[in-house]
């Protein structure tokens, strides 16, 4: 169980580590920081190590014969460390389904930059926005084809 509880309260500093860190690349892309590489460079290595973790948790299961924390800790005597240990796991499940909103708000706000930056880039080049944009354009653009695609 004393293995059990390591792994768990790993997993929720790692866990911990990563949510402050996509809070903070998510502010940088709203204000379009310049420290959005600096945060990148942080989530890395924050990443790496909750993998390591995760593959000693699973090979400790494997070892105990067990396909998650969840069945382990439940076939275990009742105690304090039981306690902890399901407190814990109930920690890093609310931990991961806020790591899982992070991650899809952070989806899009890139997936909106990246529109964003096609757009002007469209615009700067005089693309022919016939099929893109609706009605069609008068450039003095002498190609049909795009070179960056948006629709905003």
């Amino acid at each position: 169980m004393e293995e059990t509880i390591i792994l768990l309260r790993e997993q929720t500093i790692f866990c911990s580590r990563l949510l402050k860190l996509f809070a903070d690349l998510t502010e940088s892309l709203k204000k379009n920081s310049l420290t959005m590489l600096e945060i990148v460079n942080q989530i890395e290595p924050a990443i790496a190590e909750l993998s390591k973790n995760s593959l000693k948790a699973q090979e400790f299961l494997e070892r105990q014969q067990f396909s998650n924390f969840n069945e382990f800790i439940n076939s275990q005597p009742a105690g304090v460390k039981k306690d902890v240990a399901i407190r814990l796991l109930q920690h890093n499940s609310d931990l991961q389904s806020k790591l899982q909103r992070q991650t899809k708000i952070l989806q899009r706000l890139t997936d909106k930059g990246k529109n964003f930056v096609n757009f002007n880039l469209n615009v700067l080049s005089r693309t022919s926005a016939n099929p893109t944009y609706g009605a069609e354009a008068k450039t003095g653009s002498q190609s049909g084809r795009r070179l960056f695609d948006a629709n905003i």
